[in-house]
């Protein structure tokens, strides 16, 4: 088995690349639009007042909590927080990502496994995970340990 060389371009990157790869082109809108959801995310953790909570896919966070502060840096180029290194701008930053995307399906920038979540979201969020008996599907963070928003379990019986 050969050893994956992390230096290596990407299928069709570089000079040779044309500008006008179908494979690309075909892989773009829907990029766009997982970029476009990467990026709404990432302003609503910036406003953590009007969105207080983030799920993972299975356990429910307070947006301020320790475990999920890296989200903060998604669609950040990899010189984030350095002074010294310019910022790669937005589109710099899609097109790299349209390059790993279209031929290698490989999302870094935009990657997502959280959701950032107003109350009411959350109660709905929460519903949709708690069955029949008010089993859960979820967990609470144990670092951060979430209160509940009131009217969340409604559905479950006692």
């Amino acid at each position: 088995m050969a050893e994956y060389d992390y230096f290596a371009q990407y299928p069709n990157e570089g000079p040779d690349h044309s500008p006008d790869c179908t494979q690309c082109a075909a892989a773009r809108s829907e990029l766009e639009r997982i970029r476009d959801h990467a990026l709404t995310q990432r302003e609503r953790f910036a406003d953590q007042a009007a969105y207080p909570y983030v799920a993972g896919s299975t356990a429910l966070h307070r947006s301020g909590c320790s475990t999920v502060e890296h989200i903060s840096r998604y669609g950040q180029g990899l010189s984030w927080g350095d002074p010294s290194v310019p910022e790669a701008s937005e589109a710099e930053v899609f097109e790299g990502e349209l390059l790993g995307f279209a031929h290698a399906q490989v999302l870094s920038a935009y990657g997502q496994n959280f959701t950032v979540m107003t109350t009411q979201e959350t109660a709905e969020w929460i519903r949709s995970r708690t069955g029949p008996r008010g089993g859960t599907r979820f967990r609470l963070c144990k670092i951060c340990t979430p209160d509940v928003p009131e009217g969340a379990r409604t559905g479950a019986s006692s």
